[in-house]
């Protein structure tokens, strides 16, 4: 397991049974449900009685974050009625993988736009095959939320319209080489339009391509495209917007040209551009034109 995740400890003195080692005999595998992070999702469940848990989580970049002990019992897949005959809470271990949404007016467990990053993917399988053979758990006893009590979890595995699904990652979990398994797979490309990369909530949708996600920018004032890793790659060009200047001080015009006078000097700041004329852009504030090359958005 040399190209396991290292695993963040972060062990909650809440929702856990005591239990021991001996009892463990399936994995079950969860999503979320919602946009935050392992660590943010180890935090929430660590700080007080919430009623639910789970042993690990695995985040959008593959990190690993454990809140309760193994040997502990999580509260994560206890229900008033089973599908599954035997796979209950007290005997199994309970992970839940972080997860992305294309679309964020509504966060329904039974929409279609869940899906997960392929490094959460990967490491989840790396953790699932370490698990296996620490307590020595056949592929068959790695199961879905889903397959225990009918709830839609995790969905993007329960209904299988993307790239990962349950089957390749069963396959994965039970691959005789599972570093080849893993490292073949060809990451996915998403642009996400956010206002800004941290503000996950803010997220209105997220494309293959970029020419889908500029068009999606440019429908809201102050969004813009990032890519997979997080960097800007796009700003929408809907008005109004905010701007900084880039260096220095530059002048005020009366009017959207430089042959228009100077009425003052602006540095320091933001400032909202209401319209665009000439490459300039007027100032909300009513003082005048700036030159748009020397400022940049915010």
């Amino acid at each position: 397991m040399c190209n396991m995740n290292k695993i963040n400890r972060m062990i909650s003195k809440y929702n856990y049974t005591p239990g021991n080692s001996s009892r463990i005999k399936y994995i079950v595998i969860h999503y979320v449900g919602a946009l935050g992070g392992a660590k943010e999702n180890c935090i929430y469940y660590g700080g007080r009685d919430r009623g639910s848990s789970a042993h690990y989580f695995v985040g959008f970049d593959g990190e690993i974050w454990q809140c309760v002990e193994d040997q502990n019992i999580a509260w994560h897949c206890g229900a008033s009625s089973y599908k599954h005959p035997e796979c209950r809470n007290a005997n199994s271990i309970g992970i839940e993988m972080c997860v992305w949404k294309k679309g964020t007016q509504t966060l329904g467990a039974t929409d279609r736009d869940w899906y997960f990053e392929n490094k959460t993917v990967q490491s989840t399988i790396e953790l699932v095959r370490y698990l296996m053979e620490k307590y020595h758990i056949p592929a068959d006893h790695v199961i879905r939320h889903y397959d225990v009590t009918g709830k839609i979890c995790p969905n993007p595995y329960v209904y299988n319209e993307g790239k990962s699904t349950w089957d390749t990652f069963k396959k994965a979990i039970s691959a005789k080489n599972a570093d080849h398994e893993t490292k073949k797979q060809v990451p996915e490309v998403w642009y996400r339009v956010r206002k800004t990369w941290k503000n996950a909530g803010s997220q209105v949708g997220a494309f293959k391509t970029l020419k889908q996600a500029k068009q999606c920018a440019d429908q809201y004032a102050g969004y813009r495209v990032y890519n997979t890793s997080g960097k800007k790659v796009y700003v929408s060009l809907k008005l109004p917007y905010k701007v900084q200047v880039k260096t220095g001080t530059i002048p005020v015009r009366s009017g959207p040209a430089k042959t228009y006078r100077r009425v003052k000097q602006i540095s320091k700041g933001v400032f909202e551009i209401t319209e665009e004329k000439n490459g300039f852009g007027k100032l909300k504030s009513g003082a005048g034109w700036i030159y748009l090359k020397k400022v940049e958005r915010v």
